[in-house]
């Protein structure tokens, strides 16, 4: 069997992979004849050597390729060979993956093979995927749920786990966090627990669902670095609805900047969770989304903001602005910078 799971929505790409799991007889024994390759780094020849080992006491086994159709995206620059068949060769590297098209159709019966991409733009080029997708047993490709479909999946999410919520309770929700369906579920089920069988509602969406703020910071942010003032005030003014005090704001932007700068200090080659490490960050934040700024904010614009941020503050506690007004004329002023 051939599967091809893919998409930029992490969450319903490991559902879809744990039912192929749950398919296939007991997990003890799955574990022992599953293979989990790199397809970063991945040859033709490795994969078939791989495919092509019977299973061990078991009908079975599976193999899970995970980052090869990534290569091939475009946009993507495939990696350096490194002199030993695991890097792409010289020639045309995606002629020969297309290769595998032939391959599938003649391998053990006993495998199966699957291709995993929980970070893919389906919507991009990907001249691989297309080729392979024909000679697949099934193709699952997942994009990140909006609108209806969200808040859909929230109320679904909340009824299968035995629990009422409220149409302004998954609004909320949806407007808070987004599509991040691993950050929606363990919300969802803080809310379960907290609420203890009476419907989830408004009010408590807004008392437990503490870290959305940090995740509309982030929004916020990226909106200033882009110099997108709209997005940057729609943000604020949401924030600042669902009860963030202006202070408050002030001193998440602030800290959000200072972990962009000394992240630009410990400099670009540091493996993320070394960098998690030396910043002493918790293991849910967010470090990629905060690498991608710092990639894009310079030390003098980093500089600049802080003086914004300065004098923002001076102005809401000595009462030269309204609170609303001197945000506004903060978020204004970074997107300048």
């Amino acid at each position: 069997m051939f599967y091809i799971i893919c998409g930029d929505d992490n969450y319903r790409c490991h559902e879809a992979l744990a039912e192929i799991k749950a398919g296939m007889g007991m997990p003890e024994m799955l574990a022992i004849n599953t293979t989990t390759l790199d397809g970063r780094k991945l040859s033709v020849r490795e994969l078939s050597d791989v495919c092509n080992v019977a299973p061990f006491m078991t009908p079975s086994r599976l193999v899970i390729v995970d980052g090869l159709l990534k290569r091939f995206q475009a946009g993507e620059k495939p990696p350096r060979s490194n002199g030993n068949g695991n890097g792409d060769e010289e020639g045309h590297p995606l002629k020969e993956w297309q290769t595998i098209a032939e391959y599938i159709k003649t391998m053990p019966q006993t495998t199966t093979l699957v291709l995993f991409e929980s970070d893919l733009d389906t919507k991009a080029v990907n001249p691989l995927l297309k080729a392979l997708m024909p000679v697949a047993d099934k193709t699952q490709q997942f994009s990140e749920l909006k609108g209806r479909e969200l808040t859909g999946w929230i109320k679904a999410y909340a009824v299968r786990n035995g629990a009422r919520i409220s149409a302004a309770a998954v609004n909320l929700l949806a407007d808070y966090i987004g599509g991040d369906l691993w950050l929606l579920a363990g919300e969802i089920n803080k809310l379960i627990t907290y609420c203890n069988g009476r419907e989830i509602g408004e009010k408590d969406v807004k008392e437990i669902t503490s870290f959305a703020r940090e995740e509309n910071m982030f929004a916020l942010v990226d909106a200033v670095i882009e110099g997108k003032i709209k997005d940057a005030q729609h943000m604020l003014h949401r924030m600042l609805r669902y009860g963030t005090a202006p202070q408050q704001i002030v001193a998440m932007i602030e800290r959000q900047l200072t972990i962009i700068m000394r992240v630009k200090d410990l400099g670009g080659e540091m493996p993320q969770q070394e960098i998690r490490e030396r910043l002493g960050l918790h293991p849910r934040y967010p470090l990629d989304k905060t690498l991608k700024q710092a990639r894009t904010y310079n030390i003098p614009r980093l500089r600049k903001a802080f003086h914004c941020l300065l004098d923002t503050d001076v102005a809401i506690k000595t009462g030269k602005y309204d609170d609303d007004l001197a945000l506004d004329l903060l978020v204004i002023e970074l997107c300048k910078h």
